[in-house]
């Protein structure tokens, strides 16, 4: 099989499972290829029984051939892998801790797709989330997929797009390796109460991520952008644009041609936006990103839709502070990448594993000071927000900047901690997925075919 689709979950997905089994038979229709399904469960859970039976279900039902991958059979392929890919048990334990990180790690998904994909030949990986479903027009699903098929892996000279002039010099011949939509609905990123507050926080708080030479205006259009005018906007028309703006377009709504094979995503536990790793480094390499028209809607469910849980609101405030943590580094790793690209690849045009990593924990170096001084601000954020707001509201947002200022030092060594694995990580990709084949007959084993 030349593609797969996949669904890394941690909550009951029925619709979605639905969803991404229609969407490969959609795809088979449209491209004439077979498609599989990937399911890729987070961890060991009652449900996973339930999934993998709706799983069998609609793969008779639509012809799809289909991989429950549970997380007993994960840990199974995880240590096989490791004892394929290196001699000696200090690498392959760290490889096992790198593969199955604790609590919910946003990268581990898809690392666990490109190494199935690597095993099976699979060249095109289509990705979508278990918390959404796709737009209806005229009660029909509008699939992603469709879109993504036509673009990925062919020129940019060969794609009819709206924006030609967007293009550079060198896009004509370029390949086209990652095609991304959005989300409308529920924001993917919940900064529904600081945005609540007052929108001047929420610009403080994005402010945190970008450079100085930002300006208030910009991240302030940004805040407007992303968190309100991109979520209430969906088309009724397909098109492709090519993307200058990379922050456009969702991990959760994306198609990746063959990068996976070169690069990991960072499996940094309990971190938003850990997994955007291969599309920001295209991006940094000027290698061009194509927009699609067909987004998803996104659905927050149960607790989260009502914020009932003071502990969750606090825990998740807590995943995007250490989002916030992270692109501090990771803005002065692309600022090192986008001085000098060409020297990032290798004379094949691949990229440098070594030189990648080696960036990463340079920029971690350089902006340690910063990272430092966020939890703090981050906090002071929260806690003016509190001051501003009442009720259930206030009391919320001075949970969040009392457990942020509390647990300062053990956020900022989850990051050093992270970018210290992922960078090992990088090192040693091209090793792993070398090793992945040496798992086929064990994914085989595993496939529900129609």
């Amino acid at each position: 099989m030349r593609r797969a689709l996949y669904i890394p979950t941690d909550r009951p997905c029925g619709d979605a499972i639905r969803h991404g089994i229609a969407e490969c038979a959609e795809l088979r229709r449209e491209t004439g290829e077979e498609c599989l399904f990937l399911l890729a469960e987070h961890e060991r859970h009652p449900r996973e029984r339930e999934h993998e039976e709706l799983v069998r279900r609609y793969a008779r039902e639509y012809g799809v051939t289909a991989l429950p991958l549970t997380a007993e059979a994960w840990e199974g392929l995880a240590d096989t892998l490791g004892r394929l890919a290196f001699p000696d048990p200090a690498s392959r334990a760290r490889l096992r801790s790198a593969l199955l990180p604790r609590g919910v790690a946003y990268g581990a998904g898809p690392n666990k797709a490109a190494i199935v994909a690597a095993a099976l030949g699979v060249d095109v990986l289509h990705r979508r989330d278990s918390d959404q479903e796709p737009q209806l027009v005229e009660g029909r699903p509008r699939y992603p997929g469709v879109l993504e098929a036509r673009a990925v892996g062919r020129p940019v000279a060969d794609l009819s797009v709206v924006n030609p002039q967007d293009a550079l010099p060198h896009h004509g011949d370029a390949e086209v390796r990652f095609v991304g939509g959005t989300v409308y609905g529920d924001s993917p990123q919940d900064r529904r109460d600081v945005l609540a507050a007052g929108h001047e926080f929420a610009v403080r708080l994005q402010n945190l991520t970008r450079p100085e030479s930002t300006s208030r205006e910009e991240v302030s259009a940004d805040v407007e952008r992303y968190f309100t005018e991109e979520l209430r906007t969906h088309h009724d028309e397909d098109f492709l644009e090519l993307d200058p703006d990379v922050a456009k377009v969702e991990m959760g709504v994306s198609c990746v041609g063959g990068f996976f094979r070169e690069l990991p995503e960072m499996p940094l536990p309990d971190t938003l936006g850990s997994d955007y790793r291969l599309r920001n480094l295209l991006s940094q390499l000027s290698s061009p990103v194509v927009y699609q028209s067909r987004k998803m809607r996104h659905i927050y469910r149960d607790g989260r839709k009502r914020q009932a849980s003071v502990e969750r609101v606090v825990d998740y405030a807590l995943r995007d502070l250490r989002l916030v943590l992270l692109w501090i580094v990771s803005w002065r790793q692309a600022e090192l990448i986008r001085a000098a690209p060409a020297t990032y690849l290798r004379a094949d045009g691949h990229i440098d594993n070594e030189r990648i990593a080696a960036s990463l924990e340079q920029a971690l170096v350089e902006t340690l000071p910063a990272v430092r001084k966020a939890p703090a601000q981050f906090a002071a954020i929260h806690r003016d927000a509190a001051a501003a707001s009442s009720g259930e509201l206030a009391r919320r947002l001075s949970a969040v900047a009392e457990t942020a200022a509390k647990r300062e030092e053990e956020l900022v060594g989850d990051i050093v901690s992270g970018v210290g694995t992922y960078a090992w990580l990088v090192r040693v990709w091209p090793s792993v997925i070398a090793a992945a084949p040496g798992l086929s007959e064990r994914i085989g084993g595993l496939l529900v075919h129609r």
